[in-house]
């Protein structure tokens, strides 16, 4: 009895820490996104803008494949998945037009464009943040 008391714990904990595991990837971009949004910020240089613009546009992408799990439900199609999917379009076109910037030494300018990645990232959490 002990031993079947063992498995079942065993099971379900492992049950849990699969559940969880599954969130991670949009979980993470988002942290990613919002710690490299900060990092880009207060770059003074444009080595350290371009890293934390590549790393902004690696966790856009992640996210994009990664949605929550109530749009993982619906078909391709809908137009909640495709709202979805073109907010992380306009914020990968937004981070490369500051990488753009960067690359031609334009550092604040393209700091500017930060504003626009929270307007998109205000208007992404008023939308799929559940």
């Amino acid at each position: 009895m002990n031993k079947f008391i063992k498995v079942g714990l065993f099971s379900a904990t492992f049950l849990i820490l699969a559940t969880a595991q599954a969130a991670e990837p949009l979980e993470d971009a988002m942290k990613s996104l919002a710690k490299n949004s900060k990092v880009f910020d207060q770059a003074q240089n444009v080595d350290v803008a371009n890293k934390a613009l590549a790393e902004m546009a690696n966790a856009t992408q992640l996210a994009k494949e990664n949605k929550p799990k109530k749009l993982r439900k619906l078909a391709e199609t809908d137009a909640k998945v495709i709202a979805y999917e073109e907010t992380f379009n306009r914020l990968f076109i937004e981070i490369e037009h500051a990488q753009h910037l960067v690359y031609e030494n334009k550092l604040d300018e393209a700091k500017l464009i930060s504003e626009k990645f929270n307007e998109i990232k205000k208007q992404g959490h008023k939308a799929y943040r559940f």
